[in-house]
């Protein structure tokens, strides 16, 4: 993740989940005052083992349980990919964002600025990929 997203999220945390969604349209929606998440990758939430993820039977209904849920943090989901999400939410819980494709995996809005990711820039891979 670029340091400017990071910086622009680290200012504005906690963010409180007023609205969370996984509908039809395969897209896990977040959202609260001031901010928005819309993943159309792979997902999952985890804490001391995977709680449920994108392929859930139930990942509707479990979604819904977001809500209330404060995002406290976030890291990189990896140090393979640091492109891909890992946001800390305030139950313990992180939900993990995964690159399946070089097209916009997820879009963030926050403090009024929207950030697109882009798994094939170097300015959200790093290094990643240098041989």
């Amino acid at each position: 993740m670029p340091e400017s997203c990071a910086r622009a999220l680290r200012a504005a945390l906690p963010l409180t989940v007023d609205g969370a969604s996984w509908g039809d349209d395969e897209v896990l929606t977040l959202s609260g005052a001031g901010w928005s998440l819309a993943a159309s990758c792979a997902w999952r939430v985890v804490g001391e083992r995977l709680r449920f993820g994108w392929e859930s039977e139930d990942a509707r209904a479990l979604v819904d349980r977001m809500v209330g849920l404060d995002v406290v943090g976030c890291e990189p989901q990896s140090a393979f990919f640091p492109a891909d999400p890992r946001f800390l939410m305030s139950d313990g819980t992180a939900l993990e964002l995964f690159s399946a494709h070089h097209l916009e995996p997820w879009v963030m809005t926050v403090g009024g600025t929207t950030f697109v990711a882009s798994p094939s820039a170097a300015e959200w891979v790093g290094h990643a990929f240098d041989v």
